[in-house]
């Protein structure tokens, strides 16, 4: 279990190498400082999260801990940023800044979290160790267009 784990993780690592040595029409620290202050902060704020319970659902994949992993991807869904505290005015701003690819990543980030909530609790462990692998990679895509300087997971 703790290869397959460590198998899907490197996988992942591999591809956002792969992807951050592609060309991009634009330069991803330009869309980041773009960003202003309150943004920046909920992003991070957000980010840190995400990781954090990221580590924490790793662990508890490798023990083979559903409820856990239920629990921690269920939260992950719920801290979808369109739906947090921020304003209108925020939002717009957000998506005239970062555009809509980011809007719709960051979508199908907490989309495939609540498919992993649910295959924890269904107790479908091949389910969560697959899904768990696309968030991994998902995030490592997003953050090679977007944050390149910000590690996943670390």
């Amino acid at each position: 279990m703790k290869i397959k784990l460590a198998a899907i993780l490197l996988l992942a690592f591999a591809t956002g190498l792969v992807v951050a040595n592609q060309p991009s029409a634009e330069e991803p620290e330009a869309i980041a400082e773009n960003l202003p202050p309150k943004l920046r902060k909920f992003l991070k704020k957000e980010m840190h999260l995400l990781a954090e319970a990221g580590r924490t659902m790793e662990t508890a994949l490798g023990e083979g801990d559903s409820k856990t992993v239920e629990d921690l991807a269920q939260r992950m869904h719920e801290s979808f940023i369109m739906k947090q505290e921020l304003t209108t005015m925020d939002l717009r701003e957000l998506k005239a800044i970062v555009g809509d690819d980011f809007v719709m990543r960051d979508k199908a980030f907490h989309a495939m979290a609540k498919e992993l909530s649910l295959a924890a609790k269904a107790g479908d462990t091949a389910e969560q160790e697959l899904l768990f692998g696309k968030m991994v990679r998902a995030c490592a895509a997003c953050h090679t267009a977007y944050a390149p300087k910000a590690s996943v997971l670390e």
